[in-house]
């Protein structure tokens, strides 16, 4: 690697006392589709869809940064920071009152009573939800885009379990939600992160 002279230091780059804040070329692409398959994998296991829509309807959490949490407890066993949080609810609030909550109420509304009989209602479904689930993978980028440079607060943690229930709970107070989300906040984890 050659050296490169970076506002008074010289030797590599990559030894550049800042380089860990900016986000190498292409690494928010590949941190965007590590986050899009762990959450593929962990929403498939059981229970936890249902939990992670439950949180959302009844108490108002968005499922995507429930999932960042989980991902970042699992990958690096750190926290998201509290601060970080708010700014990262704020980051996405354009796609998601703009996009994914509109397509979501539109896919339940269109979501047809008779589940055998295949009708013009069933692909208008089906269309829609393949749209809301590339809306949320867009914000899901975005979350990613916004994570940048840091997110996450104090050291790791002895156990991925322990960063996730930490950041969930940052999270319910966050959004204030109420204590009664907890348990399903808990159910989540153990569920999420066996």
């Amino acid at each position: 690697m050659a050296t490169k002279e970076v506002k008074g230091w010289s030797g590599e780059l990559s030894d550049h006392p800042f380089r860990s804040k900016v986000p190498r070329m292409n690494e928010s692409a590949t941190d965007a589709k590590a986050f899009w398959a762990f959450s593929l994998e962990v929403y498939a296991k059981p229970q936890v869809a249902e939990l992670c829509i439950a949180l959302q309807d009844e108490y108002g959490f968005d499922v995507n940064l429930l999932l960042l949490g989980l991902w970042v407890a699992e990958t690096q066993r750190k926290a998201l920071d509290a601060e970080g949080i708010c700014e990262l609810r704020e980051a996405v609030a354009p796609l998601n009152d703009n996009l994914v909550h509109p397509l979501r109420w539109a896919r339940r509304w269109a979501k047809p009573s008779d589940r055998v009989a295949e009708t013009a209602q069933h692909k208008i479904y089906g269309a829609l939800k393949q749209v809301e689930l590339e809306a949320e993978r867009l914000v899901q980028m975005a979350l990613v885009e916004a994570s940048r440079p840091g997110l996450t607060q104090g050291d790791e943690m002895s156990t991925p379990q322990a960063a996730a229930s930490a950041s969930l709970e940052r999270y319910r107070q966050s959004i204030e939600a109420p204590d009664a989300a907890v348990a399903p906040l808990v159910q989540l984890m153990v569920r999420a992160l066996p």
